[in-house]
């Protein structure tokens, strides 16, 4: 895919964006660069792939942080659980 300026120019305006000359330079050369990378991706073999996965480990149970060693991490705990500030109001 090229990126055209037309292109450029929507997707400044989409984006909302109001760039300097020499920003939308930068911009555009850094979108080149990612356009590139992301039209290679199809070029790797599926069975690359699938030799790649292979060679991730398998998950294995560990040892872990005993309960009052962990809550004294805590910047803030309660009755045995780490106190967090609420997300929802």
């Amino acid at each position: 895919m090229e990126l055209s300026p037309e292109l450029f120019r929507k997707l400044e305006a989409l984006a909302k964006l109001r760039l300097a000359p020499e920003e939308e330079a930068l911009l555009l050369e850094d979108l080149k660069r990612i356009l590139a990378f992301v039209n290679t991706l199809p070029q790797v073999e599926a069975l690359e792939a699938e030799e790649a996965w292979g060679r991730l480990r398998e998950d294995a149970e560990g040892a872990s942080l005993p309960q009052d060693q962990a809550l004294a991490l805590a910047p803030d705990r309660e009755e045995g659980f780490f106190r967090v500030p609420p997300v929802l109001e």
